[in-house]
């Protein structure tokens, strides 16, 4: 028979390991307290929250949706089950779900979730500021609003080719960077002392690379060769902040001496477990993609820290970095100016590119002579739709855009109110499918800034 001093003391258990993100713990309280609390929706939507710290999308979206039959006013569930179906990529469900939220009590949030999916699913990065510039007062959500609209600003921004745009952003991350991602009082272990260790020919240094995009990614492409051959002397330290899980995947688990999963764990909570594998030095590939990482890393965890490939547009505006990896053509010194990172130039090229198994082989004949475009929507911006349109009415030509988001007809109609019908789509379902579109037209146009 199970006490009523038996849930309690369950309950507070459960709360303490959702709080600290021991998300498999408190899954096992959960469903341990569902037994006994049966038709509670407060417990279904915990355990649902813990499911989706797991990474365990399905199960968290079931017990949300089973929370909100009970309790069909639990906003906190909507919101479970919008970011759920976000991440199993039902991005137009995602969508009706946060629009449940808009006028009741989850409406920031909503806003907060309407805009990520404006920007970084449907491509309208000036319909992302808009949903979020009522919430620049709100004393809860006004980070997220201000950078929501200065990672939009990246993409497209209502006044383009202001004299000093450049530098102005630039400072303005430095300015966010300052206002919200150094945490303060956060106390970490001391590094342990490795002078002995560091003289013996058998020690093997301990690398960190920390990204939410260790999949079929630039992240991947760019960076693979690099980590293959430090493995070889090192223990590479993986910190995955996301829950890809593909063949590329599998590649950097097959060099990781650990494989760390940290995908929805809190800044300060990060920034302490990344204290506890004691690095000799981390890479961050992850950049303006992952605003929490950047807040751990304010703490510099790592005896040596630096930027490398992801999320890479812009400097972090953080001062904890002892370098940002680049060369003379991706970041040249000249520009020093827009980074707090020290810059450090490879010759050459920052990067190697591995390409895929898959990669198809250049066509020599019967390529289409219709331009193409290969860009995530987002980077299609006004400016660049507009100087495209001058160039096709001037041919008289069409241009086809080829990417799996612009199967979305919110994107089409943004796209044809400046080209009309001389735009054309192709959503390919897979990578290698992109590579073959892309592969069978003879000029690619890129997109600007």
């Amino acid at each position: 028979m199970v006490t009523t001093s038996t849930t309690q003391n369950l309950l507070l258990a459960a709360q303490a390991a959702r709080d600290t993100a021991q998300w498999q713990q408190a899954v096992n309280l959960y469903l341990e307290l569902e037994l006994v609390l049966s038709s509670s929706a407060e417990i279904k939507h915990n355990l649902g929250l813990s499911y989706l710290g797991m990474g365990q999308t399905q199960r968290a979206l079931d017990a949300c949706l089973s929370a909100l039959k009970i309790k069909p006013s639990l906003w906190q569930s909507t919101a479970i089950i919008a970011k759920a179906y976000q991440a199993l990529g039902q991005m137009e469900q995602a969508q009706a779900y946060f629009q449940k939220m808009l006028g009741g009590p989850g409406e920031a949030q909503a806003r907060i979730g309407l805009a990520d999916l404006a920007m970084n699913e449907f491509g309208n990065p000036l319909g992302a500021i808009e949903l979020v510039a009522s919430l620049s007062g709100n004393p809860e959500y006004c980070m997220d609003a201000q950078l929501t609209m200065l990672m939009a600003s990246l993409y497209d921004r209502p006044n383009w080719n202001k004299p000093g745009d450049a530098l102005a952003i630039s400072n303005q991350i430095r300015q966010f960077s300052k206002d919200y991602l150094r945490l303060p009082d956060v106390r970490l272990a001391p590094f342990k002392n490795h002078d002995t260790l560091y003289k013996k020919a058998s020690y093997r240094p301990r690398v960190g690379i920390i990204s939410p995009l260790f999949g079929v990614s630039p992240v991947y492409f760019l960076t693979i060769a690099g980590w293959r051959k430090i493995a070889k002397d090192c223990d590479v330290i993986v910190f995955s902040r996301g829950d890809q899980n593909d063949w590329a995947t599998a590649r950097f688990q097959e060099l990781a001496s650990e494989w760390i999963s940290v995908a929805h764990m809190s800044a300060v909570h990060l920034a302490q477990r990344i204290r506890q594998e004691d690095l000799d030095v981390l890479y961050d590939l992850g950049g303006w993609m992952d605003a929490v990482a950047l807040q751990a890393l304010s703490t510099k965890p790592a005896r040596k820290m630096f930027k490398w490939v992801g999320g890479q547009s812009v400097t972090t505006g953080l001062d904890c970095f002892d370098g940002w990896i680049g060369d003379q053509y991706q970041s040249p010194e000249r520009l020093q100016k827009l980074y707090s990172e020290p810059l450090i130039l490879i010759p050459g090229s920052y990067a190697t590119y591995v390409p895929p198994s898959y990669m198809p082989k250049p066509l020599r004949s019967q390529k289409s002579k219709t331009p193409c475009v290969f860009a995530n929507p987002a980077k299609v911006s006004i400016p660049f739709l507009q100087a495209l349109g001058k160039i096709m009415s001037e041919k008289n030509g069409e241009v086809v855009f080829i990417h799996r988001q612009y199967q979305y007809p919110v994107i089409q109609e943004r796209i044809r109110a400046v080209l009309g019908k001389r735009a054309h789509f192709v959503f390919p379902k897979t990578h290698l499918e992109a590579l073959q579109a892309v592969n069978s037209h003879e000029v690619m146009i890129d997109t600007f800034p």
